[in-house]
């Protein structure tokens, strides 16, 4: 299955990792620290409105969307 995560992206819903609050996620250690480790492989699809952060695994390479879709509408598009 997929599912749109904004910006016409649309993301195999078997690659997910993890969707993140970033508001919630900036608050915490692990947000630098997974920003970091992005680098190249965050992409940022939010118009300067970030409401979360999808982690995706494609081809051995852990990509970060970060998109103006709250967390719980992408979670509850990824379990309907």
């Amino acid at each position: 299955m997929y599912v749109h995560i904004g910006k016409n992206i649309i993301i195999n819903t078997n690659d997910i990792i993890g969707i993140f609050d970033i508001n919630k996620l900036k608050k915490t250690d692990s947000y630098d620290n997974i920003v970091d480790n992005l680098c190249d492989n965050l992409v940022d699809i939010s118009a300067n409105n970030p409401k979360s952060l999808i982690l995706i695994r494609k081809n051995d390479k852990d990509v970060g969307y970060i998109s103006n879709i709250i967390s719980s509408t992408i979670s509850n598009r990824v379990n309907n």
